[in-house]
Parts: structure tokens; sequence; C-alpha cells
């Protein structure tokens, strides 16, 4: 049993990367509209929870009134994981940037003087 629950927190983990990934290909157009990430994301994880059939509650022993309330929620579950990607990938994205500034580098290996 302790196997299929990290099987399930391991197929969670990528289909919220894989979540992001579609969406931030679409990217260009939600910046148009304010708010459509989460509403996006959430269709996006309904509807890859719908296409595999995932029932993260029956893996995880917890009774759940019907089958559809389960998958539709396992959806609504993975769009959070991949909101929560989204978030860790733009935090490691700006230290990446911090660290490795290009003009920085670039005044420290011509050793240009400060002018101003």
């Amino acid at each position: 049993m302790e196997e299929g629950i990290m099987y399930a927190f391991g197929m969670v983990a990528m289909l919220g990367l894989a979540i992001l990934v579609v969406a931030k290909i679409g990217n260009h157009y939600l910046r148009q509209v304010p708010g459509a990430w989460a509403a996006t994301l959430v269709a996006l994880g309904v509807g890859a929870a719908w296409l595999t059939n995932l029932n993260l509650f029956s893996i995880w022993s917890i009774p759940v009134r019907s089958s559809g309330i389960a998958v539709t929620l396992t959806g609504i579950l993975l769009a959070g994981v991949g909101y929560f990607w989204r978030e860790i990938l733009g935090v490691l994205g700006g230290l990446y940037r911090k660290y490795t500034d290009e003009s920085k580098l670039m005044e420290n290996s011509e050793t240009l003087r400060r002018v101003a």
C-alpha cells in the first residue's frame, strides 16, 4: 500500500508539471485576461484527471460519494499542484537571474569602471 501512495504522489507531481507546461504554451493569450491562469489550470487539471481516469481518493482509501466527484476533485488538486510548480519555478528563475547577471559578469571580466 505504501508503494501506491508514493506512485500517486509521483503521478500528481508530474501531471501538475505537465499541466503547467501546456498552460505556458498559451501564455501569450492568457496575459490579456486577468485571473485566467487559475481558470486555465483548473480546466486542464480536470481534463487531465478525466483523461487518465485518475482517482487519488481511492488510492488513498478515502471514501467519496461518487467516482465522478473524486476524479473532478483530483483534477482540481492537479491544478493546485500546477500552480505550485509555477511559483516554485518562478522563484528558481529569479534566483538564476540574480546570480548570473550578465552585466555584472561583463563588468568584472572586462575591467570596466563605473562612469556615473
